[in-house]
């Protein structure tokens, strides 16, 4: 499947939809990288489903996506688009969990989080971005913690500001943060 035809597939995509393309994308050998750069596409909706295709493979097809880890990670801070972007930062939650796959814990084990720490923190104190991505970057840093332990002290401050101005939803992910951040002590 060449990009063109990747864009028509991804053209007016629903869930169940993404869940057959990315089966017809595993058969059809579908470049990923063709995925990653149409999840920059200027059609928002060409982004936002390449990016929910991407999550998709990132969680099902480890060992076909984690190929890829590094190209994801040089993409996505060039990610403008929000619905795409809460894709992205749920798929940085994903890899750096501690309960990540075996593929995903062993090249996040290898590859520096600096540059994109910040990233993740201006996500989540920008009052643009959506709660879902602010929910997903609150939970990658939490995260990422064990090695950058200067997060710990960072991030419990940046949480007691954000509940003030955030929804629910948001107050919800972070109790569990706090109580995360708590056990690492």
């Amino acid at each position: 499947m060449n990009k063109d035809e990747l864009i028509t597939a991804l053209t007016g995509l629903t869930k169940n939809r993404v869940i057959q393309s990315a089966a017809i994308i595993e058969k059809n050998n579908v470049n990923i990288d063709d995925l990653l750069e149409l999840s920059l596409h200027k059609q928002k909706e060409i982004a936002f489903r390449a990016a929910w295709m991407l999550e998709y493979l990132l969680t099902t097809q480890p060992a076909l996506f984690s190929v890829y880890l590094a190209r994801f990670l040089d993409v996505l801070p060039k990610q403008n688009n929000p619905s795409a972007m809460r894709h992205f930062s749920k798929m940085i939650a994903i890899i750096t969990d501690r309960k990540a796959n075996n593929r995903y814990q062993q090249l996040v084990a290898q590859i520096d989080f600096a540059p994109l720490i910040e990233l993740l923190f201006t996500h989540l104190i920008d009052p643009q971005t959506l709660v879902a991505t602010k929910v997903h970057c609150m939970q990658a840093l939490a995260n990422l913690t064990p090695r950058y332990e200067w997060i710990k002290e960072v991030l419990p401050d940046t949480i007691d500001h954000l509940i003030t101005v955030e929804s629910i939803a948001f107050f919800a992910r972070a109790k569990m943060i706090r109580k995360q951040l708590k056990r690492k002590t």
